[in-house]
């Protein structure tokens, strides 16, 4: 027999993310996400530079990114995302400027209406069996010599148990996380034509007062930061 517990608890296969967000949309902003503050903080204290430059976010969720990039100065700030729901919450922030809000499956690779100048993933790449096909979108979407900014929870954070996940009512919904190391990430935006650096940020004293339910993983790697160039054709 089932305990009580485990009745509780819903598990999301990766090819039901979108499903899990959809459940997940109308609370997302409302809760303390201490890997959302995480990712906020490490954007904030190395900030990317989109000053006169078109943005796109892949994975944008309830686009909370877009504020900050329009008040950065950027061009324009497209968020994409397979989420209707989502979507629905990022729209009705009513950020002002050129910000537009497109629904795209991305694990099937999307096709760009046009190239961006920066590229920004946070807290997507969890949710991925592969990394070639984010690759080859990124490669479409970005112009040569412009960036890729890929954020996440580091691989060895989600090899020791910490996925996303959140309560809906009295049941624990957790989404069956993939842990992506640094190498893989590196090799498959390499293949799809970028240049890559990687910084790893742990969980020190400054990023946990920004963020205090992280102290369980003080002194661990925390952050996976990505920056990619596109090389020229």
């Amino acid at each position: 027999m089932t305990n009580e517990r485990e009745s509780r608890e819903h598990r999301v296969a990766p090819e039901h993310t979108l499903a899990g967000y959809e459940r997940w949309a109308a609370s997302y902003d409302e809760l303390d996400n201490p890997l959302v503050a995480a990712t906020a903080w490490v954007l904030e204290h190395a900030p990317l530079e989109v000053r006169d430059r078109d943005v796109v976010e892949l994975g944008c969720g309830t686009g909370r990114h877009a504020a900050r990039m329009i008040a950065a100065g950027a061009r324009s700030y497209t968020g994409v995302d397979g989420s209707p729901a989502m979507l629905a919450v990022a729209r009705g922030r009513g950020v002002a400027g050129e910000v537009h809000w497109i629904e795209a499956d991305l694990r099937a690779g999307w096709p760009p209406p046009r190239t961006f100048d920066v590229a920004l993933v946070v807290l997507v790449l969890e949710h991925l069996t592969e990394l070639d096909t984010l690759a080859a979108t990124l490669a479409r979407s970005v112009a040569p010599g412009g960036q890729a900014r890929i954020v996440d929870l580091h691989p060895a954070r989600i090899e020791a148990g910490a996925v996303a996940h959140f309560h809906d009512g009295d049941t624990l919904v957790r989404f069956e996380s993939v842990a992506h190391p640094a190498a893989a990430v590196q090799a498959a935006l390499e293949r799809a034509g970028f240049d890559v650096a990687i910084r790893v940020w742990p969980a020190d004293a400054a990023l946990v007062a920004a963020a205090p339910r992280l102290a369980k993983h003080r002194d661990q790697p925390l952050v996976l930061d990505v920056t990619a160039v596109r090389r020229a054709a």
